[in-house]
């Protein structure tokens, strides 16, 4: 059919309030660091970019997750041109080929398929190019997103590039969310998720790569980030590379709790530094918690920061004791506005006492409530700790204050895992240790819910050591964390992870790009991979190691990757069964999350995180990058996995079915997906919806993924 009448965006026209109202803090970044004439251009061009991946990312979510409501639990998926349409469900019998290829032609560049996604109640389907299926069904798309109305009566008007909140109603007339509160909710969340995408694409504008300057240095590609991107140390310089947020969440950028302005203020894309703030708590009114071989939090915070304890002493009433009082680091944001508000009677009555004339500078990590100080005092030994902090701002599906579940646990598994550590001697994997926390604590007992349990996630802290003290990083080599991998380097312009592959090929004299790709992921899975597995299986430890938990440690000169060191020990799962079994033993905070209810509820942890999101992402970015067959790569990664799981068996200090079960559950065809975009549309957080999709550890799964480009 001829003439199809398209619908297009037009880029210099705002699509949502959030969009608008981005606008003056968008404007002002700009011309502050000369971006365009005039300043806001840069920032439209980045919004029609930022809507686009949103857009894909909800897609994608929707194909992988079968969310509830939705007709189909896998998409229909054509070659084009395609010959012949399916009848069911509704409505795709009112389109034709000849429509459908009028709709989308000409198709874009590097299109292999077409997805259909039909949604019957409103008589809509959605019309998206697949560009490639990766390891675990990830679709990457290409194009814009078309959405088709059969009851246009002549069927021939269509509406490209469609926007992500476009898609609420229709996936609302499907009755795919939870309740109406929660579609108004997703539509706000991909809203400010395309705004927060494009101003973090102005920051990466902003950072001007200069590839001539790269390709005459002689530096490395992580000396390249470390020299050219400001931060309180050289871990936290590959934190701040990252924009682009959650690679497949379709709320993976939001920031809910925090405007654009102040995005600009503490979002680590931005800014190299903020104000981090100091609050008292009475000790009756606090919980501490430490490791067996570790002081208090307040007294570590009084090694690392000179005149802290000075302060507080000018602070206080002159009645008052500093003995009796422990000490909290606090977000700035968190410090001016949730303190003053939330914490009025205790401030009035000296339960709570904010430290006004002392503040020092830190670097925020990509996960905004992390933060890494300056070493400007030199007081303590060795490298500064992280300050895991509370802060009321929503980031994908939770708040991120810092509950007593975190307070109380952190330290307990920092005990086990130092246990394990003695035990085993490994020599690839470290756990990065959580030796303090405290937080506000009414009188009264465990709290699980309501205001006094709100109380304690928002003034809480936590201390975190620095991965750089960790005995498997050395004088020669730094930790990145892998979520910088499939970031831009600001020093070329391509993700950091084929910089290190040229580096690593360079370096071992490989026969071809092809060979440098593939010895360095078998390479990276050999240190990633097995003694994550060992710690599953032996004593029922299930890292959450996702591409920001993960900090792979590499060789500054070769690009060589040595070890891997997993951060956040609130996100893990742990089967006291296994841990009982060698004489091991935690008592965590009631109900909480990381207690696992099963074996089940630990391979959904682990695999999930390293498998699904860490190494599939990684595979996926160099697949597409250097045209290297992904296939390939997943089998170095099973060789790695057999071999460690063979280990376990030929050792044999765990039962044999054990072994067995673990590795079945890590192969088994079809793999289980923690569907994140059908879990935010019924508005869930913890409890997991899940769906199938294929394994690329197994031979059939690796089948389906597609051969490089061009073969």
């Amino acid at each position: 059919m001829k003439g199809t009448i398209q619908r297009n965006r037009d880029r210099d026209t705002f699509e949502t309030a959030a969009e608008r109202n981005a606008l003056g803090a968008a404007t002002r970044y700009a011309r502050t660091h000369d971006l365009a004439t005039p300043a806001e251009a840069t920032y439209l061009e980045a919004l029609a970019g930022a809507r686009r991946d949103i857009c894909h990312r909800f897609v994608c979510g929707i194909l992988r997750g079968d969310p509830d409501g939705l007709p189909a639990s896998q998409p229909i998926v054509l070659e084009p041109p395609p010959t012949a349409i399916p009848s069911e469900p509704e409505p795709l019998s009112a389109l034709e080929s000849e429509q459908l290829q009028s709709i989308v032609d000409p198709v874009s560049e590097g299109c292999r398929r077409l997805a259909l996604v039909p949604f019957p109640a409103s008589r809509n389907v959605l019309i998206a190019e697949i560009a490639a299926r990766h390891g675990y069904d990830r679709f990457r798309l290409v194009g814009p997103v078309r959405r088709w109305s059969a009851d246009d009566p002549s069927a021939t008007l269509v509406e490209r590039d469609v926007h992500p909140v476009d898609l609420v109603p229709v996936l609302e007339c499907e009755e795919a969310f939870s309740d109406g509160e929660q579609a108004e909710r997703i539509r706000a969340e991909v809203a400010e998720s395309v705004v927060n995408l494009a101003l973090a694409r102005l920051a990466a504008a902003a950072q001007d790569p200069d590839t001539d300057g790269a390709d005459e240095s002689n530096e490395s590609p992580l000396e390249l980030v470390v020299n050219g991107v400001p931060a309180a140390d050289s871990a936290a310089a590959f934190e701040r590379i990252v924009t682009d947020g959650h690679p497949f969440h379709p709320s993976g950028k939001i920031r809910r709790g925090m405007g654009p302005a102040e995005g600009l203020a503490y979002a680590s894309e931005f800014t190299d530094r903020i104000d981090l703030r100091f609050v008292a708590i009475d000790r009756a009114y606090a919980l501490e918690t430490s490791s067996m071989d570790g002081d208090r939090m307040t007294d570590r915070l009084y090694r690392t920061f000179e005149g802290l304890e000075n302060a507080l002493e000018r602070a206080l009433p002159e009645s008052c004791d500093p003995a009796e009082y422990a000490v909290v680091p606090v977000h700035p944001l968190q410090y001016h506005r949730t303190i003053p508000a939330r914490f009025a009677d205790q401030r009035a009555d000296g339960r709570v006492i904010p430290i006004p004339e002392y503040a020092r500078p830190a670097t925020p990590q990509l996960n905004l409530r992390t933060v890494v100080p300056f070493d400007t005092e030199g007081t303590a030994d060795g490298p500064l700790p992280r300050c895991k902090l509370a802060i009321g701002v929503q980031t994908t599906n939770v708040v991120r204050t810092l509950s007593p579940h975190a307070v109380t646990n952190g330290p307990q598994v920092t005990d086990v895992v130092r246990a394990i550590e003695r035990r085993e001697s490994l020599e690839t994997l470290g756990v990065v240790a959580e030796p303090a926390a405290t937080c506000y604590d009414r009188p009264g007992g465990l709290h699980q819910g309501g205001d006094a349990f709100d109380d304690a996630r928002h003034l809480s802290g936590l201390l975190r050591t620095s991965p750089s003290a960790h005995p498997l990083v050395t004088d020669d080599t730094v930790p990145v964390v892998a979520a910088s991998l499939v970031a831009d380097s600001p020093a070329t312009g391509q993700p950091l992870v084929c910089d290190l592959i040229e580096r690593y090929g360079a370096k071992t004299d490989a026969a071809s790009p092809t060979d440098a790709a593939l010895a360095f992921v078998d390479r990276y899975a050999g240190v990633v991979v097995p003694e994550q597995l060992l710690l599953l299986c032996r004593y029922g430890l299930a890292l959450e190691s996702h591409l920001q938990n993960s900090l792979v440690v590499f060789e500054r000169a070769t690009g060589r990757p040595t070890a891997t060191l997993v951060r956040d020990l609130g996100g893990i799962r742990v089967h006291r069964g296994r841990l009982a079994d060698h004489g091991l033993s935690l008592d965590p905070y009631p109900d909480s999350d990381l207690d696992a209810d099963s074996e089940a509820d630990c391979y959904r942890k682990l695999y999930y995180a390293l498998f699904q999101n860490h190494l599939a992402e990684l595979v996926a970015t160099i697949g597409h990058e250097l045209a290297v067959d992904e296939r390939a790569c997943w089998a170095r990664i099973r060789g790695h996995c057999e071999r460690a799981f063979d280990r376990l068996r030929a050792e044999g200090a765990d039962p044999i079915d054990r072994v067995r079960r673990d590795e079945r559950a890590l192969f088994a065809e079809p793999a289980t997906h923690k569907a994140l975009t059908a879990m935010r549309l019924q508005g869930k957080r913890h409890e997991y919806v899940t769906s199938d999709v294929s394994n690329p550890l197994s031979s059939d799964g690796r089948q389906r993924i597609d051969s490089p480009e061009g073969e």
